[in-house]
C-alpha cells in the first residue's frame, strides 16, 4: 500500500509498504480521505530523525477485522484522532470526556492516515451516515469539532457578536459554526485571501491587523461596548491579549490556538474587574459527533472549508499548498479518485 513519510525540512516521500494486519480489537480501515492539520508544521519543516506519518484527520471504510465488537467490515467511519484508547470506567470516560481518561492506553495506530490503509483501535472508529461524504467526515473532529466544542461550552447564540482571531482551518470552522447559530462575526487575520474566503458565509466585518488596529476597530464596530464572545484560534500572544481587551464585561472567551507558550495578562484588568469567563478547549468528544453530523445535515457548510484536494502521489504539493496560506483545508486522496 502507499503511505507518506515526512522526512523534515519540507521533504516528503510516498512509499509502498505492506498492508497492516488486524489483530484483536485493532482493525484495518481503508482511508478514503485524509486532512492535513496545522500541527503537522513541526514534522514538515523540522529535522526529523524518523520517517513519520502524522496524519490523523481521516474517514474511510472498516476493511478488515479480527475480534472487533464495536464495528464490522464495510462500516463507514470517521477516525477519532488520538494515539490512545480509553478505559470507559473512570469518571471522565463515563461523562464522555475521553481526552481526560484517567487510564489511557496506547495502541498500535499505524502508519498514519496519509496512507491507503491504517491500523487503528475500534474505539476510534465512529460511524458516519451514507449522506456524509468522506472528505467532509474527515474534518469532523479536529477542524469542526475543536471550535464546536468551545462554541458549545460558551453557548454562542443569535444575540452575540463574536470576535474570531486567526481564520485558518480552525478559525474558518469557528466562523461557519458561529454563523450557523446566527451570531454576528468579526474575523481577524493577516491573510487577505482567508478573509475574502469568509465573504461567502455572510461575515459582517473583517479586520487585517497589518492595516488596522484591532482594538480600535472592534470598539468602533461595537460602539465601544466590546464583543460578547472572543474565540482565539491563532495561538499568537498579541491576538490572545486582544481577545481579553475587546470582550465586554461579563463576556466569554475561549482559547483554541496552541502556538504561544506564554501570554502577558493583567489579572485585575482582564479578569477581576470585567468578570469575564475564560476557558480553553481541546478537540471534540465522540458524543459530539452526532451533533456535528446533524448540523451538517441541516445546512452547516462544512465542505466549503475544503479548498484543495490532492492525490497521494502529490502529497508534497499538498503540504506546500496548505502551508502557503493560500488554502483553508487540504485533503489527500489515497486512491486518486
Amino acid at each position: 500500500m502507499k503511505t507518506v513519510h515526512m522526512l523534515g525540512k519540507e521533504q516528503i516521500e510516498v512509499l509502498d509498504i505492506p498492508e497492516p494486519e488486524p489483530k484483536d480489537d485493532l482493525v484495518v480501515v481503508k482511508i478514503m480521505a485524509s486532512g492535513i492539520c496545522g500541527t503537522e508544521h513541526t514534522p514538515y519543516y523540522g529535522k526529523s530523525e524518523l520517517e513519520i506519518n502524522r496524519g490523523h484527520e481521516a474517514a474511510g471504510i472498516v476493511w478488515r477485522t479480527d475480534k472487533a465488537k464495536l464495528v464490522k467490515e464495510g462500516d463507514r467511519v470517521s477516525l477519532y484522532p488520538t494515539m490512545y484508547y480509553f478505559c470507559h470506567k473512570c469518571r471522565p470516560c463515563l461523562s464522555g470526556d475521553w481526552y481526560h481518561c484517567e487510564h489511557p492506553m496506547a495502541h498500535q495506530r499505524f502508519p498514519g492516515t496519509h496512507s491507503q490503509y491504517e491500523l487503528i483501535h475500534e474505539d476510534c472508529c465512529l460511524p458516519i451516515p451514507d449522506d456524509i461524504p468522506f472528505d467532509t467526515a474527515a474534518i469532523i473532529d479536529d477542524c469542526l469539532g475543536t471550535p464546536y466544542r468551545g462554541i458549545k461550552k460558551l453557548g454562542v447564540n443569535a444575540t452575540d457578536t463574536v470576535l474570531i482571531t486567526g481564520v485558518g482551518p480552525i478559525g474558518a470552522a469557528a466562523t461557519i459554526i458561529s454563523k450557523f447559530f446566527n451570531a454576528r462575526v468579526i474575523a481577524v487575520d493577516i491573510n487577505n485571501l482567508r478573509l475574502e474566503h469568509l465573504s461567502q458565509y455572510g461575515v459582517e466585518h473583517t479586520i487585517n491587523p497589518l492595516k488596522d488596529d484591532v482594538r480600535k476597530k472592534v470598539m468602533e464596530i461595537t460602539k465601544n461596548k466590546g464583543v460578547d464572545v472572543a474565540i482565539e484560534c491563532s495561538g499568537m500572544e498579541e491576538a490572545q491579549v486582544e481577545c481579553l481587551d475587546t470582550v465586554k464585561p461579563l463576556g466569554r472567551v475561549v482559547f483554541l490556538g496552541i502556538k504561544s507558550e506564554s501570554t502577558a495578562i493583567n489579572v485585575l484588568r482582564h479578569f477581576i474587574l470585567k468578570e469575564i469567563t475564560v476557558i480553553g478547549s481541546w478537540a471534540s468528544r465522540p458524543n459530539e459527533y452526532p451533533e456535528i453530523i446533524e448540523m451538517i445535515q441541516l445546512g452547516l457548510s462544512a465542505r466549503s472549508l475544503i479548498t484543495h484536494k490532492f492525490k497521494i502521489d502529490d502529497t508534497s504539493a499538498a503540504f506546500k499548498t496548505f502551508f502557503s496560506g493560500k488554502s483553508v483545508k487540504v485533503i489527500i486522496n489515497p486512491w486518486d479518485q
